[in-house]
């Protein structure tokens, strides 16, 4: 058994325009967190119900956020937009759940801002040119 092992729940939320899947990942010390790549927690499914943690503060604020960008190469809150992460982490009041190297929000998303900033004009030529741009406004 790895140190770390994941329960991927789907979940179907309702969305005004189309039905938006969204995965949850529960860590093996039962931390809730929005993405199997985003170790950022207010939730724990011992102190919890699952409906309760997809209500938290953290679930909320990720939901809301989605799509973290109208440019659909850029779709996620820490390699693309890390802004968006620090902000939900922030206003969640979220934790590290990364059980081999935790991280301040802060010092994760400083080693995706070059990378962000760089792909930023290369996906938004990319993305003005795309025919797929039209369905995702």
């Amino acid at each position: 058994m790895s140190r770390r092992q994941y329960l991927r729940l789907k979940t179907f939320l309702s969305h005004p325009n189309k039905g938006v899947n969204y995965y949850e990942c529960i860590n093996n010390t039962g931390d809730i967190d929005p993405c199997v790549f985003v170790h950022y927690s207010d939730s724990n499914i011992r102190e919890k119900t699952l409906l309760e943690a997809l209500r938290s503060p953290m679930m909320m604020a990720y939901h809301q956020r989605q799509p973290f960008n109208k440019n659909m190469l850029r779709p996620c809150p820490m390699l693309e937009n890390p802004e968006k992460l620090r902000e939900m982490v922030s206003c969640a009041v979220a934790h590290s759940t990364d059980l081999q190297s935790p991280e301040s929000v802060e010092h994760l998303c400083s080693k995706c801002d070059h990378y962000a900033e760089n792909w930023k004009p290369v996906a938004d030529e990319l993305w003005e040119k795309s025919p797929r741009k039209d369905k995702h406004k």
